[in-house]
């Protein structure tokens, strides 16, 4: 009966063990044996071998960060942190740990955690991805970074509404004319497989690119900054918003 204790702290120390293992990774963003490349907005962080990509990507966001940042009224006195890696499993890794494997989609090429960003390099042979996608996949990253200094709790679909439009990423049209409106409460979820599978990215820019044209981008970014509601900033509630969206669509 006395050795009963003393296998279940075993069996929770090697579990504990195995968690640490697991997450390791995250806590350590750098690729390894990284060079880095700086400025006043970005500092890169990329493998040997990589300097290519490396150098198109900090290109690219020097070019248009200046632009995006003003139009997300945005101001830092420290550059954003930009990890660059050459491959997926790389990047799946050091997001949640070795269990990301598993789980990860593979069309997935970036990420944003804390105002960082994390990218494979555009040299990344990746499915359903070309070389072009992936380099404006980097400005997407950077709103999201952003998004997350200005107004944390911006929901997923104005998020990445404000990414994809930003960034001039090319999506398929045809999703926002052959599949359903996503509902309210589907604009409000907070999971990116469901938010892909339900033509999120599509839908989430056409309603932005609809409220830039209807009530003009000053709005847009005030409420991205969280500086009102849809009624003290829009003059419509949600719904009413809704509803003129779904109008918009002719749907």
């Amino acid at each position: 009966m006395k050795k009963k204790p003393k296998k279940v702290w075993i069996i929770l120390l090697i579990i504990a063990a195995l968690l640490v293992l697991q997450t390791l990774p995250v806590f350590f963003p750098k690729p390894l044996g990284s060079i880095e490349m700086a400025d006043e907005r970005i500092r890169l962080y990329y493998q040997p071998g990589d300097e290519k990509g490396a150098k198109e990507v900090f290109d690219l966001l020097n070019e248009k960060s200046g632009e995006i940042y003003e139009k997300m009224n945005f101001a830092s006195s420290t550059p954003t942190n930009v990890y660059l890696y050459k491959t997926q499993w790389q990047l799946a890794i050091r997001e949640a740990g070795f269990a990301t494997l598993i789980i990860a989609p593979p069309w997935h090429i970036g990420d944003s955690h804390n105002g960082n960003i994390m990218m494979v390099s555009p040299y990344t042979p990746v499915r359903v991805h070309s070389h072009e996608s992936i380099l404006l996949a980097t400005l997407h990253e950077l709103v999201h970074s952003i998004v997350f200094q200005i107004n944390p709790e911006l929901n997923y679909f104005w998020d990445n509404g404000l990414a994809t439009y930003l960034s001039g990423q090319t999506l398929d049209e045809s999703v926002v004319e052959t599949m359903p409106i996503p509902t309210i409460t589907q604009m409000h979820t907070d999971n990116g497989l469901e938010f892909a599978n339900m033509g999120g990215y599509e839908f989430s820019r056409n309603y932005i690119d609809f409220l830039d044209q209807t009530y003009g981008w000053d709005k847009i970014a005030a409420y991205a900054a969280g500086k009102g509601d849809y009624e003290s900033i829009f003059g419509a509630s949600e719904a009413e918003l809704y509803d003129a969206w779904c109008e918009y669509l002719g749907k």
